[in-house]
């Protein structure tokens, strides 16, 4: 009976012992698999597939608004395949969806394409806007096959340039160009409303006898004073006069005329009989029936003319001097062209970006070979 009882006594211990054995084990493991919160308490929480969790409290973790699906990341919208990071907000101005900031000299956002676009804005008043208060640029891009920086507004403006300088070496919008390259290139109308200054100029169309493979040049006629020209031909009656009626803006738009008179298909004698009043002028020759060619010009003294005439000669801005517009025209190096005067610094990082495009383009010859 004793040693029946001996032996119950002996089961029962061992089955308590066996037991708290595997509690304490459990235990541990659910410790390993928890986070623990504040003052070592379990975390809570409950997450979606894809989303980026966050500490809502000090012991309770909740989605954030980052979402990352298959290595595409957005922040307050759905991932897409098109972005490899999408940002989307619904904020009013001055809200900004995205902002970058660089507390050194560095850029603060930099574009860069191997062989598309860098930059694109778009919106609808102002495709891209930057704002710089002391440097380089307030937007900059760099492409090697594609578009450094483009614009694109369905209703107003793609790119918008405005500067608040008053100091005539500054500009809204800059464009430099080098090997051969524009500096500007337009399809379509242009407008300037104030006056254009330039080393030359042109036209330039395709040629008119063989238009597939020439192109036709032709120079401008340029002149100290803002000059219109007016020309045509007229045929005297049988007194030998002919009055040639200018149009009725003429009088009103033009000042200190000057005339020039050929006669075609005779030899006779032309001379300026009445000179210009009135929008016309007469012609008279020694003979009837004379075909003769004019040509008068008049200098403008509409009101802009009034107060924008042409200086023609004018010393350089002390900035300026020991520098030139054209440096390779007097056999000098870059750096004594006048932007290198404007604006060192920023011709020194064009340069530098200048020579790590032609770097990588070096770079990725040699991967094709």
């Amino acid at each position: 009976m004793n040693v029946r009882k001996t032996f119950c006594i002996a089961i029962l211990v061992t089955t308590v012992v066996l037991s708290t054995g595997f509690l304490q084990a459990q235990s541990t493991q659910v410790k390993k698999n928890q986070i623990q919160g504040a003052g070592n308490s379990s975390v809570k929480g409950t997450g979606t597939a894809d989303h980026v969790a966050k500490w809502v409290t000090s012991d309770e973790i909740a989605d954030s608004e980052i979402v990352e699906t298959a290595g595409n990341v957005a922040i307050g919208t759905t991932p897409s395949t098109s972005f490899k990071f999408f940002v989307s907000a619904s904020l009013n101005n001055p809200g900004v969806t995205l902002r970058a900031n660089n507390l050194g000299d560095g850029r603060a956002i930099q574009g860069t394409s191997a062989g598309g676009t860098a930059v694109v804005g778009q919106g609808a008043v102002i495709g891209v806007a930057g704002v710089t208060t002391d440097g380089f640029a307030g937007v900059s891009g760099s492409s090697q096959n594609g578009i450094g920086v483009s614009g694109n507004s369905s209703n107003a403006d793609g790119v918008h340039g405005v500067s608040g300088s008053t100091d005539p070496l500054f500009a809204a919008i800059r464009g430099l160009a080098g090997n051969g390259a524009y500096a500007g290139r337009f399809t379509g109308d242009v407008t300037i409303s104030g006056t254009l200054s330039k080393g030359g100029g042109s036209f330039k169309i395709d040629h008119p006898l063989d238009p597939e493979n020439k192109y036709l040049y032709h120079s401008f006629v340029e002149s100290p004073d803002m000059m219109n020209i007016y020309n045509g031909n007229v045929t005297t009656n049988e007194n030998g006069d002919a009055v040639v009626k200018m149009p009725e803006y003429f009088d009103a738009l033009n000042a200190e005329f000057r005339y020039q008179l050929t006669v075609i298909g005779t030899f006779a004698q032309a001379i300026v009989a009445e000179k210009m009043k009135g929008n016309r002028f007469v012609i008279k020759t020694n003979a009837a029936n004379v075909e003769v060619s004019w040509q008068v010009t008049g200098v403008r003294k509409d009101a802009f003319a009034n107060k924008n005439r042409i200086r023609v000669e004018v010393e350089k801005d002390e900035r300026e001097r020991g520098f030139y517009l054209h440096p390779e025209a007097f056999d000098q190096p870059d750096e004594r062209g006048v932007e290198w005067a404007h604006n060192p610094k920023m011709m020194q990082q064009l340069r530098q970006q200048r020579l790590e495009i032609t770097q990588l383009q070096r770079r990725h010859k040699r991967m094709d070979r």
